[in-house]
């Protein structure tokens, strides 16, 4: 369903919005937990922090819809290392707990610091193959404050990684950031590294859905590169023309492993995921 009516609010009423809406779900936290223990789901995180991370409904099956793209395209194996950039409350930790050995690694990163606190509380203190970062990124939806993104370097060095999930992260970039990131993608990424990104893509079978009136989000504002669904606080869901994204990728030697894998998002019927997934690599030297 589309509510464009909030499209175009400002957005000092879409930060009311989520102001209201966060202290409804702090005011609920009992029964959740209530729930959450009469269930035997006490490893979740707390209602407010799940809630952070996308629709109540698609927490687990989410994480673990990944955890099956993690496992079957991307490959990864038990005894390597992977890098969750926005892990949030630890979704794909959650996944990933019983199927890294002690030779593998999970790192995640994110800028929100109850998640991040809450997931060294829960999972440090138990795994000690599992390290979460808090990192000061700025974003006008989330992070306001932070570092620009243009000029972040994650605190990790050339090559320390098999794996990087970018999970729903440049869906809230602007192509500047996506730039940037991209070359950080390729610095951290060693010679048998794989990425699984996700990204909402423009392109020509994408605008005839729309002009048939099935994409799911609506794209209104914004240029030919980078569009956004919501005028006054673009970050909020950003979409990137997908010939910009491939030339990205060239530029900072990059390049796909398969072809793109389409979201339903667009209309698509034989879409895979939500959001459109990119497996890249980095191009050999």
């Amino acid at each position: 369903m589309k509510f464009k009516s909030f499209h175009a609010l400002p957005s000092s009423s879409l930060r009311q919005l989520r102001l209201l809406r966060n202290a409804g779900l702090l005011a609920l936290e009992p029964f959740d937990y209530a729930y959450r223990a009469i269930t035997c789901r006490q490893h979740l995180p707390p209602l407010r922090l799940r809630r952070y991370v996308g629709p109540l409904r698609s927490f687990e099956s989410s994480s673990a819809e990944f955890f099956g793209y993690l496992r079957d395209i991307v490959g990864l194996r038990p005894d390597e290392s992977i890098l969750d950039i926005g892990c949030g409350c630890g979704s794909m930790a959650l996944q990933l707990r019983n199927f890294l050995n002690h030779d593998g690694r999970y790192v995640g990163v994110d800028i929100h610091a109850p998640s991040i606190k809450w997931c060294v509380k829960n999972f440090s203190s138990r795994h000690d193959n599992f390290q979460f970062t808090l990192v000061d990124v700025g974003n006008a939806v989330f992070n306001p404050d932070g570092e620009p993104a243009t000029e972040f370097r994650f605190p990790y060095d050339d090559g320390t990684f098999d794996v990087l999930l970018v999970k729903s992260v440049f869906t809230h970039m602007r192509a500047p950031e996506v730039d940037h990131y991209l070359t950080e993608i390729r610095r951290l990424l060693n010679r048998r590294g794989r990425c699984l990104a996700t990204f909402f893509l423009l392109n020509e079978k994408q605008s005839v859905l729309q002009q048939q009136g099935v994409n799911q989000i609506d794209f209104d504002f914004g240029d030919d590169v980078s569009r956004y669904a919501y005028k006054h606080s673009p970050e909020s869901a950003v979409a990137h023309r997908e010939s910009f994204v491939l030339e990205l990728l060239a530029k900072h030697g990059l390049m796909l492993m398969q072809l793109v894998l389409y979201g339903t998002w667009s209309g698509l019927r034989e879409g895979l995921s939500f959001q459109d997934m990119l497996l890249i690599q980095r191009r050999p030297d």
